[in-house]
């Protein structure tokens, strides 16, 4: 009896360590599970248009929240607060009523501009891991945005 006990903690610990062996290529990989949640969380844009996008030191990062309750959308553009309603059925997502502050800032404003022409193309979202992309009619990536969470 104490030899099978003493062969059964052996290999409970043979298997402890063991580990999956990686997939070989991208490729070969599942996709990253959701854990980020589309609605009521702050999604920090990294990528507009294929272009990433760093935020410079001390610079307010570029925004949005899709409030659940009122099904509201809130945000900073860059330079501006900008808010607007938004509508979900599903995978499509509708952005209406989109406007913001107007402030002008210094020196360029086309990234700001940019960002808030992409809301009227937006016909579908996926998320996958903390990313969401923001997608057209056509499947398109339009934007690109990392997952922050609120308290």
């Amino acid at each position: 009896m104490r030899l099978h006990r003493l062969l059964f903690g052996a290999w409970c610990a043979l298997c402890a360590c063991s580990h999956e062996v990686p997939p070989a290529s991208p490729e070969a990989a599942a996709p990253t599970r959701s854990t980020a949640q589309l609605l009521n969380t702050y999604w920090k844009l990294t990528e507009l248009g294929g272009q990433v996008l760093a935020t410079p030191p001390g610079a307010r990062e570029i925004h949005f929240v899709l409030q659940s309750e009122n099904q509201r959308v809130a945000g900073f553009s860059g330079c501006n607060r900008m808010m607007g309603s938004y509508a979900l059925e599903g995978d499509a997502i509708r952005f209406d009523q989109m406007g913001g502050t107007m402030m002008a800032c210094v020196p360029d404003m086309e990234l700001e501009r940019k960002f808030l022409a992409l809301f009227p193309q937006v016909a579908r979202w996926r998320i996958n891991g903390e990313t969401l992309r923001l997608l057209d009619a056509d499947g398109k990536t339009l934007a690109t945005f990392e997952s922050r969470y609120l308290q």
